[in-house]
């Protein structure tokens, strides 16, 4: 398994978003951290769990992917829909259609 090379510009831009959310800085940073590991693990092609909180409160634990042939398969028109601007958007091999949700909601990685 490869290293996972973490891009710190990324790192800092969700840890400032996460703080300006009211969280404190360690928790802020933590997120950043996850989210790119998250990225990072999706882009390679691996299938990864994880979960987060949607809007209404509950937690919603997600199977996803960002690997290229599935993507490629699931776009429709020029690429991901506008709704999910601003959003981390995956392709949820559950219902195989793409989800979103704001970065600073990221619980963790299960596996």
């Amino acid at each position: 398994m490869k290293a996972i090379q973490f891009n710190s510009n990324n790192v800092i831009t969700t840890a400032i978003k996460c703080m300006q959310h009211d969280m404190d800085e360690a928790t802020s940073v933590s997120k950043g951290m996850m989210a790119e590991t998250l990225k990072k693990r999706m882009m390679r092609g691996e299938v990864v769990r994880f979960c987060y909180q949607k809007l209404d409160g509950t937690i919603r634990y997600a199977v996803g992917t960002l690997q290229t042939d599935a993507v490629k398969a699931n776009i429709e028109g020029t690429g991901i829909p506008k709704r999910f601007f601003g959003m981390f958007a995956y392709l949820d091999l559950q219902k195989m259609q793409w989800r979103g949700f704001k970065i600073e909601r990221l619980i963790g990685i299960v596996d």
